[in-house]
């Protein structure tokens, strides 16, 4: 059982001194060169067990040693809310931010050669 945490800085602090405790908390996938800054708004892939969509991240806060994550689907606009157990070591899900998966789509279709003109968009 870990310590009580009731804010982002507790939990932040206590990842830093054992994070290998708080591995069922890394969630958040990305690549090595990705800024993962937080940043209210930024698209992830998020993949659950039998689901998988694009996603926003709207909030995320801590409370009584729940992590809480308010997430807005990218298309429909819905909004849900998904808790966290620190103590529970079950992942339930990733988020893999969005930038990286459309990096590794361009750098697999130019390896490939595959650059199927139906995949351009050209929003202007």
């Amino acid at each position: 059982m870990t310590p009580s945490m009731n804010n982002i800085e507790e939990l932040i602090k206590n990842m830093s001194a054992v994070p290998d405790n708080f591995n069922h908390l890394k969630i958040f996938l990305h690549r090595e060169q990705t800024n993962l800054e937080p940043d209210f708004g930024r698209k992830f892939l998020f993949v659950a067990g039998n689901s998988f969509g694009l996603m926003k991240l709207k909030d995320l806060s801590v409370n009584d040693n729940h992590v809480n994550l308010v997430l807005e689907d990218a298309f429909t606009g819905q909004s849900g809310s998904f808790t966290i157990d620190i103590n529970d070591k079950t992942i339930k899900f990733v988020m893999i931010t969005w930038e990286d998966v459309l990096d590794i789509v361009a750098q697999d279709r130019i390896s490939t050669g595959n650059c199927n003109d139906l995949l351009e968009f050209d929003f202007q």
